[in-house]
């Protein structure tokens, strides 16, 4: 359960130092690249998984798999990022965490993993709080253009989850969670630098906070993918709870940050959600 706990902390504080850039004027580009260097940076010197003289020359076969999933991890950050601006911030949240339905039904159905009633009722009602916690009034005058933006943001994140659960379970052993970690991040920040030359954004001046702020984004960022797949392997739960729980623990935890940090104001909606989910906890476990 450590890594879990380890995930959803990881996980939440993403959310918290975006909310802290965006005050600082920090740059999404230049915030993303950076986030992608130093998470690279910090799995290397964490683990030193090229230290061993053993290490094979050739790469490993599972090493276009994280090429898929670095792709797809920095499109989802602009995503994220764009779609907050143009659909909400409450849309774009409600998105990203509704597609859990994804791993989860994935895991389901893929792996033929056994689901009781209790569970059940526990992954439907988490499924709800996550919806319940996020809710706000202006989601309903949302502009229809813009529906596309967290559609493919739900679409994109159910996809990256589900990868990384087959990745996970049939590609990857334990022992190489890390390398696999690193790599996934090394190819995001090498599409971060393409991104930046194409778009001549390198040419902005860099302020200090962007560079703080995309380095604590970094370490966060790489362990929200380390502690999801070492909870994956050694958690004892089925990988369908587990994603289910840290969908859900990030929505509610970062429900409370928000209030507590930021001064946001849960609705009634937004504390039955909460509740919600701490019942969804009780039935999931």
């Amino acid at each position: 359960m450590i890594y879990l706990i380890l995930c959803i902390l990881s996980s939440s504080m993403i959310y918290v130092i975006f909310r802290i850039a965006k005050n600082y004027n920090c740059k999404l580009q230049s915030l993303i690249t950076i986030n992608y260097l130093a998470a690279s940076l910090l799995g290397i010197l964490l683990f030193q998984p090229f230290a061993n003289d053993d290490y094979p020359v050739t790469l490993p076969h599972w090493t276009p798999f994280a090429v898929i999933l670095g792709i797809l991890f920095i499109a989802m950050f602009y995503l994220i990022g764009y779609s907050s601006q143009k659909a909400g911030i409450t849309v774009t949240t409600l998105a990203n965490k509704l597609s859990l339905v994804f791993p989860v039904a994935f895991s389901l159905i893929y792996f033929n993993e056994e689901l009781s009633t209790i569970k059940a009722i526990g992954i439907v009602s988490a499924i709800i709080a996550v919806g319940l916690t996020v809710y706000k009034k202006e989601i309903t005058r949302t502009n229809l253009i813009y529906i596309v933006l967290p559609l493919f943001l739900f679409l994109g994140s159910g996809v990256i989850d589900s990868l990384v659960k087959y990745v996970q379970a049939v590609k990857i052993s334990d022992s190489e969670t890390s390398l696999y970690t690193i790599l996934v991040f090394a190819v995001a920040f090498i599409c971060g630098i393409v991104v930046t030359i194409v778009t001549k954004t390198y040419r902005q001046r860099l302020n200090p906070a962007t560079l703080i702020f995309g380095t604590l984004l970094g370490v966060v960022n790489f362990g929200s993918l380390y502690f999801i797949i070492k909870a994956l392997n050694n958690s004892g739960l089925e990988s369908s709870l587990v994603f289910a729980l840290n969908n859900m623990a990030i929505v509610a935890f970062t429900a409370i940050l928000g209030t507590l940090l930021f001064k946001e104001r849960l609705n009634k909606i937004n504390f039955v959600g909460v509740v919600l989910a701490l019942i969804s906890l009780y039935f999931l476990l």
